[in-house]
């Protein structure tokens, strides 16, 4: 772009799609409650927040005798759905969660669909605090095919990058290596492999899944956001 159309660009490395989510089960019991001058909003959210696989949300009413008029139970659904979007953690979205309400108060006039979503915004920080968050990261299949002569600097490679060899098998002068690698440390690999290989390696690469990075690289995450918004800032 920059070459070919003399357009300004700000370049750097892509970015990968983490996720956050939480490991433990965690209570929440919220009340909304604004008075601003004629009506005001009230709505009063408790349950609980749990982790579940397989899904990014699943929302439950187990609210019994009207303590949440039924109108208002699909305005506390959305309010945690919009919660989902930017984690309180990184700001990265919320996957893998179970929200169960079975509590909460509602007020004749001042009770609204408007204040049972802010309760459940409210609501979802509140457990999501105590809910032990982590964050995910893609991991990749990554399949390398090189000539047998250089599998075991293929291997070396895959293991630098956080990789874990699934296995790998001989096809005559070929040999093929199964791994799977988190994607952030994919970038640049390909320039890398040809290099050790003398070009004669290639690989392919799919999604797999998403796993729980290690402390020391949440870490790094936390404090190259925390850089970001103050340089925003």
């Amino acid at each position: 772009m920059h070459r070919e159309y003399n357009a300004t660009v700000t370049t750097g490395k892509p970015r990968v799609a983490y996720r956050e989510t939480i490991t433990r089960k965690a209570e929440f019991n919220y009340t909304h409650k604004k008075q601003t001058g004629g009506a005001g909003q009230y709505g009063r959210v408790g349950g609980y927040m749990e982790p579940v696989s397989d899904t990014d949300f699943v929302f439950e009413n187990k609210v019994v005798g009207g303590k949440i008029p039924t109108q208002y139970i699909s305005a506390c659904e959305k309010g945690f759905q919009l919660s989902l979007a930017k984690g309180p953690k990184m700001e990265f979205p919320v996957t893998g969660i179970k929200v169960v309400i079975n509590d909460g108060a509602s007020h004749s006039v001042d009770s609204s669909e408007m204040a049972f979503q802010a309760a459940a915004r409210g609501a979802f920080l509140e457990g999501y605090a105590k809910a032990k968050s982590v964050i995910h990261e893609p991991i990749m299949k990554v399949v390398v095919e090189t000539p047998t002569e250089f599998q075991g600097p293929v291997m070396g490679l895959l293991n630098q990058r956080r990789g874990i060899i699934i296995g790998s098998q001989d096809e005559g002068t070929i040999s093929v290596v199964e791994s799977q690698v988190p994607l952030a440390e994919m970038f640049g690999f390909s320039t890398v492999l040809r290099s050790s290989t003398q070009g004669k390696a290639q690989f392919t690469m799919e999604f797999f899944m998403y796993k729980q990075v290690p402390q020391s690289i949440a870490e790094e995450l936390v404090e190259n956001a925390e850089k970001e918004k103050k340089g925003a800032a």
